[in-house]
């Protein structure tokens, strides 16, 4: 089984962001743990009005499986949000597990590509990132998704210990994109934060 990866990204009113992180953690553990495949929910602020949640699963059966209790979740939260959500998914196609032993802070990278390059691509990336990154200080996890809605794009998700850690790797990451240049049709857009909630099973 191949793991797979929902992101859903939302602003918010910033004005109710307190009572949105408490509706946040207030979520029932028994409903997380009742999802079969579920294996980490992570919460990001990535701007003063701008959350990005990333939830990870054993395979694409099992996140679709949960998708009418992801949907009952964040209906909760529409309350506080400023127009529709986006939700996007995918499996994951590139993994790197760093030497960190916890995650403080997270970048999302957003890259668009000609899906006729994809296999080229991926050839290109064919053991580099874990080259790059595999050793990085303050690295906890790096995944590389697909996604499912928008085969021309890939969102890779990156967690460090801090917002330091992260910012020593900035130099790595641009190394890493820069060998896909030849392969994208748009620069990449990235947004970062503190991880502000997050389930592990």
């Amino acid at each position: 089984m191949t793991r797979s990866v929902r992101f859903t990204s939302f602003d918010f009113d910033q004005s109710r962001y307190d009572s949105l992180l408490s509706d946040v953690k207030a979520i029932d553990s028994d409903t997380l743990n009742g999802l079969s495949g579920l294996l980490t929910v992570r919460a990001v602020k990535t701007s003063e009005n701008h959350m990005f949640v990333m939830s990870s699963y054993e395979s694409m059966e099992a996140l679709n499986a949960a998708s009418a209790t992801h949907a009952e979740v964040f209906a909760g939260f529409a309350k506080y949000m400023v127009g529709e959500p986006i939700i996007r998914s995918g499996e994951v196609i590139e993994a790197v597990d760093g030497p960190a032993p916890g995650v403080g802070y997270m970048r999302f990278t957003r890259a668009i590509f000609d899906p006729s390059n994809y296999d080229a691509m991926m050839s290109s990336l064919d053991g580099q990132l874990e080259r790059l990154f595999k050793e990085i200080p303050g690295l906890y996890r790096l995944r590389v998704v697909r996604i499912a809605e928008a085969p021309d794009r890939m969102i890779a998700a990156a967690a460090y210990t801090d917002k330091s850690a992260a910012d020593a790797a900035r130099d790595t990451a641009q190394a890493a994109l820069s060998g896909m240049a030849e392969y994208l049709t748009e620069p990449p857009f990235v947004r970062e934060g503190d991880l502000v909630w997050s389930y592990v099973r």
